[in-house]
């Protein structure tokens, strides 16, 4: 794995305390500031103030910083073994919301029930290396951009105050707002060292410095200053039962968190390895069963579904930071803040147009770390449309969500992610198109009349027709034609015509060309022969082109029979 220039801090390093606590404290204020989902569904709920906010909060953190451990620490069949975080989501309010108004249904099923979105990350854990040929790069590439705009569009709603969790628009809010946003911007372009790592923080203070100084917060201070320090939270709060009713839209809700999860990871991984190319099927299922396993706890202790943080992620990448300590650093600072209601109650102070500056800061990184995913593949008109009403539906299921409600009630919580609705169009749309493809395509090629643009249409063609990176089929064409020139100039194919049949090959991982001939071997020397045999030998020539073969090549190996069949068998990693 190879750090990007943009990263100072790999997967592995560890941090400086002074940098580790800076970080942590800056995670903490991003994943903290939606704190006010505890918060309105205990509202919603018409439990007591602030016992019943502070329980559900204070499980909701514990949660968190348990998956937080697990992910970093990395055992064999549990975690991802990077830094990924959970945080609280409005998303899963409406499937909550439906299950508590089912007859006989209370609080204790609500949140008992969160078991099921555990088992169904579990279950949904040991299908995902099955997923190589549907959870390909552009899949990936379209859940990062849609993580990016959901991003970008909560920012906007939070700023302009037209958020269910945000406050009335008002000059003064909006330009502290401002005067985040551009201290972010500002630190990360121009400033250096620990203050350009910490640019995120930086904004958020002068936000909230500002509108204190303005007055903005008169109501949340006081309710600040009524809440104790350190507080034992009750847990469970509500208990747990078993309801029938509640399995299908806690199902659905753990399959979308999945999804999103899968998404999330997509950008851990490529922000923490310049050589990324694909996601990792195997570290990213481990995270998804560590998730799985949280919401197992977070039933038992009565806490909210949690939704991988693509912000958090994108927060530590753009602080420079992709190393997996500064979840041990994170995780004890939620353990504190589950103690310390003073803590949770900071949160709720922090403006909603300061939060939407840093939600704007970051959906900036991520819709084009997507939109990069998505450009690295070649795209014909199948994958064009795949790609395309993924991003359509994703981005608009805000638009039909009503229409969903009206048709059937019960099923408003299956478009409470647009995230999943983009996914899933995306992968249904791949699969149908994909009927009817052959994964190895053969032509026939005459040497004699044969070019460089033939073999370029001809592996392009293949290469946009499978959605292949264009490194590995461009690599492909240019082995090919040395093939063809050496196979040529030193006249190794027999026959009047001197006929070559070229086939290729994919599936997801792996570009093959395979070229088949009848006349002599194409040797594929291990070491290049020297610039004296060059001169002395037309056979050292022979041998210089199967070794440049050779090396271009992922792996390269030439066969032939009694008949004189000679195979070429090369393979290029996609």
């Amino acid at each position: 794995m190879r750090r990007p220039d943009n990263i100072a801090f790999g997967v592995n390093d560890p941090l400086p305390p002074r940098l580790a606590l800076g970080l942590a404290l800056q995670q903490l204020a991003f994943l903290g500031a939606l704190m006010v989902i505890p918060d309105i569904y205990a509202r919603a709920s018409g439990l007591p103030e602030p016992g019943g906010f502070l329980n559900i909060a204070s499980a909701t953190l514990l949660v968190s910083a348990l998956v937080i451990v697990l992910q970093v620490r990395a055992l064999r069949y549990l975690g991802a073994g990077y830094y990924y975080p959970l945080q609280s989501t409005g998303a899963v309010l409406p499937g909550m919301y439906l299950v508590a108004s089912l007859p006989g249904s209370g609080l204790d099923a609500v949140f008992g029930m969160v078991w099921v979105v555990g088992l169904t990350q579990i279950g949904f854990s040991f299908l995902i290396l099955r997923m190589r040929n549907i959870f390909t790069t552009e899949v990936s590439g379209v859940a990062v951009m849609l993580i990016g705009l959901g991003l970008g569009a909560l920012g906007l709603q939070q700023m302009f105050g037209t958020s269910a969790y945000s406050q009335p628009l008002s000059g003064a809010s909006l330009l502290a707002g401002a005067l985040a946003l551009a201290t972010m911007v500002g630190c990360n372009v121009w400033a250096k060292g620990l203050l350009k790592l910490l640019a995120p923080l930086a904004g958020l203070l002068m936000g909230m410095a500002l509108s204190l100084l303005l007055g903005l917060l008169p109501e949340q201070v006081q309710a600040w200053q009524a809440l104790p320090w350190l507080r034992l939270p009750q847990l469970p709060a509500f208990g747990w039962r078993f309801e029938a009713g509640a399995i299908v839209p806690y199902a659905v809700t753990g399959f979308a968190l999945a999804l999103t999860s899968m998404g999330t990871q997509t950008i851990v991984q490529r922000s923490a390895d310049a050589d990324w190319v694909r996601p990792h099927l195997r570290p990213l299922a481990r995270g998804v069963r560590a998730e799985g396993v949280a919401h197992l706890f977070a039933a038992l202790v009565n806490g909210l579904p949690l939704a991988a943080s693509g912000g958090a992620v994108s927060l530590a990448a753009a602080s420079g930071s992709a190393s997996r300590y500064l979840g041990y650093w994170t995780a004890a600072l939620l353990l504190l803040a589950a103690l310390v209601p003073k803590l949770i109650g900071a949160w709720l102070l922090l403006p909603a147009p300061v939060m939407g500056a840093l939600l704007l800061y970051l959906a900036t990184f991520t819709t084009l770390s997507g939109l990069q995913l998505i450009a690295s593949r070649m795209l014909d008109n199948r994958r064009v449309l795949a790609v395309g009403l993924g991003l359509v539906v994703g981005t608009g299921m805000s638009v039909i969500q009503p229409a969903i409600q009206k048709l059937w009630p019960a099923l408003a919580y299956v478009a409470l992610s647009g995230l999943a609705a983009g996914v899933c169009v995306t992968v249904l749309m791949s699969s149908v198109f994909r009927l009817g493809i052959r994964q190895g395509t053969r032509k026939r090629f005459v040497l004699a009349s044969t070019t460089l643009d033939d073999i370029t249409e001809f592996l392009e063609s293949q290469g946009r027709l499978w959605g292949a990176r264009h490194e590995p089929v461009r690599r492909a064409e240019l082995v090919g034609w040395q093939v063809v020139e050496a196979l040529t100039s030193h006249h190794l194919v027999a026959g009047p015509l001197s006929e070559i049949e070229v086939e290729t090959g994919f599936d997801e991982y792996i570009f093959t060309l395979i070229v088949r001939y009848r006349g002599g071997l194409l040797p594929l020397a291990k070491q290049p022969p020297s610039a004296e045999e060059l001169m002395a030998s037309t056979e050292a020539e022979l041998q210089m082109a199967g070794y440049l073969v050779s090396q271009s090549a992922h792996s390269a190996r030439a066969s032939s029979n009694a008949d004189g069949l000679c195979t070429l068998r090369l393979t290029f990693e996609n």
